[in-house]
């Protein structure tokens, strides 16, 4: 028997894809010279903000060209992760090119959206550009608020749930408790914790840490509880100890519960942390977007918007991150 030319070449893709491929990226990279066209040949309106152009240029000079690059070698190699990633994102990309040429016809090329409030995308990076170590302490001091508060509301809600999961006495106790104070909105604790605390940036943390304490050991409660009784018993019998069937019974089987704990909490504490830098701490990327726009900076208000939105957004992904590495067993089964 002839053995296999390993030297043959591999069979290519779908054809069908791969057009679809080529036309979604045509029409993409199409897209965003038309914007470039746009930027440089329509002039601007007489009553527009303007800004200089220049690094806005070359940051979408420099996107056309690794979309392109992209392309070829998504087109070249069909069957590897980079293409796959592409053909997944052209849909957005064809979407956010649409976007920006609506964006700068509409308000520095037309005035057609209200000049004040409304602006181009190169004033928006001429904005970064004048606020961005300003913007780099607040993102700073909102990273660390938030990881403190956050870090020490889970693991309070971790240790709350395991003691209400495993014992029925802290459960009779607890749990009552749980039920009456866990749904009061964090926010609307922040005087009562300005009351009580040392400093502003305490009372901060603590309404952050509340936010992420009630889905946390609500959820982990669940997950405890929810331990099939079998698992237990077998683990007893063959002489296990209490600690042991706490560390490699109820924990591990509990874990997805707990991770939702902590998808839940982040909202939350993210909602309480913004309500803490507007009221109680003159710092972070909320009070940096608040006092922007009492001046009536919309350009500054947005590019904080567009920095809080990416900090989320970032988290987010950690979170999934997380998950998947903990829960490789159960990627095919649920996803996020």
């Amino acid at each position: 028997m002839t053995p296999p030319d390993r030297t043959a070449p591999r069979p290519s893709a779908d054809p069908r894809r791969r057009i679809a491929l080529i036309r979604l990226a045509g029409a993409a990279l199409v897209l965003w010279a038309v914007y470039v066209g746009v930027v440089v040949l329509v002039p601007d309106a007489a009553d527009a903000r303007t800004a200089s152009t220049t690094p806005l240029l070359a940051g979408v000079g420099a996107w056309i060209v690794a979309l392109g690059l992209w392309t070829a070698a998504a087109l070249a190699r069909p069957g590897t992760p980079a293409a796959g990633a592409l053909a997944h994102r052209l849909p957005w990309i064809v979407f956010f090119g649409a976007w920006f040429i609506v964006w700068q016809l509409t308000t520095v090329k037309s005035g057609l959206l209200d000049p004040p409030y409304f602006v181009a995308p190169e004033v928006l990076i001429e904005a970064f550009r004048g606020d961005w170590t300003l913007l780099a302490r607040c993102l700073g001091s909102s990273a660390l608020l938030f990881l403190t508060g956050y870090a020490v509301g889970s693991v309070l809600g971790f240790i709350t749930g395991l003691l209400m999961g495993w014992s029925r006495r802290a459960d009779y106790w607890l749990h009552p408790l749980l039920q009456t104070i866990g749904p009061v909105p964090a926010a609307s604790l922040l005087p009562l914790a300005v009351l009580i605390l040392p400093t502003t940036y305490a009372s901060a943390a603590f309404i952050v840490a509340f936010g992420a304490w009630f889905p946390m050991a609500t959820m982990t409660r669940a997950g405890v509880r929810a331990v099939p009784r079998t698992y237990i018993d077998v683990a007893r019998t063959l002489g296990a100890s209490e600690s042991f069937l706490v560390r490699r019974i109820a924990i591990p089987a509990a874990l997805p519960d707990m991770l939702t704990g902590l998808f839940t909490g982040l909202g939350t504490s993210l909602a309480a942390l913004m309500t803490a830098e507007l009221v109680g701490v003159d710092q972070g990327l909320a009070w940096y977007i608040n006092w922007v726009k009492g001046w009536a900076d919309y350009p500054r208000m947005y590019v904080g918007l567009a920095v809080l939105i990416i900090f989320c957004r970032a988290l987010m992904i950690l979170l999934f991150k997380l998950r998947s590495s903990l829960l490789a067993w159960q990627q095919d089964l649920v996803r996020w």
